[in-house]
């Protein structure tokens, strides 16, 4: 590792400079910024060092443009769905694995968006998260006016996977915009009945005390129901 040379003192700041593109600073005797292959950082409050990336042609290749593709439709589905998904169900799952909400889902779901950038529900996580999830559910769709009526066995067992834990509906729209279906039942209850004109949707039990959420299930209207 080269020496350093201190160019700058203040009472809480020292900048140490090896070149142009190698900086390092001390603040408050956190130490920020690349020392030869060494990068410096803070996340979350937690000290951090890593190796800096190496420095690889870009060939181009057809299966590197797929998958630049395919993350370009996940990162358009996460600006999408910021507010309403990505912030408030992500960010909990993804600040106890050290990155953004927004980077976990795109790392999770960077498989699951086709050629021309739609979804495959099959591959798609809408949420992540180890509560517990359902047990004998079932889905009724009961008229044209959108009322379904949902019922499961409550699986609760200890305080994480709990009676208590929230049902969540979410319905997904043709623009690949989700939005929470009202809903005010619980594990314990084993029944919900609301209305909406998804065909698509969504389910999760989530722990609010927790934030944590179950797996997900898709529920799907077909035509004629």
């Amino acid at each position: 590792m080269p020496t350093l040379r201190r160019v700058n003192r203040r009472r809480e700041l020292n900048v140490f400079k090896i070149s142009k593109k190698n900086m390092a600073i001390v603040k408050n005797g956190d130490l920020s910024g690349t020392i030869g292959n060494a990068i410096h950082y803070t996340h979350y409050d937690k000290k951090c060092v890593r190796s800096s990336p190496l420095k690889v042609k870009n060939p181009k290749t057809p299966e590197q443009q797929k998958q630049r593709s395919k993350l370009k439709s996940a990162t358009a589905f996460v600006s999408r769905n910021l507010n309403t998904l990505i912030r408030p169900y992500w960010n909990p799952e993804g600040r106890r694995q050290h990155m953004s909400g927004q980077n976990l889902f795109c790392k999770l779901n960077v498989h699951a968006f086709d050629e021309n950038g739609e979804p495959v529900f099959s591959l798609l996580k809408p949420i992540t998260g180890n509560l517990g999830g359902f047990e004998g559910l079932e889905v009724k769709f009961l008229s044209e006016e959108g009322i379904i009526e949902i019922s499961w066995i409550n699986n609760a067992r200890d305080h994480k996977t709990s009676g208590n834990n929230a049902l969540k509906i979410f319905g997904f729209g043709p623009d690949d915009r989700v939005r929470e279906i009202p809903c005010d039942s619980k594990r314990k209850d084993e029944f919900c009945s609301t209305q909406t004109d998804y065909p698509m949707l969504f389910l999760f039990f989530w722990n609010e005390n927790l934030e944590i959420a179950s797996e997900h299930e898709w529920v799907k209207r077909e035509n004629g129901e």
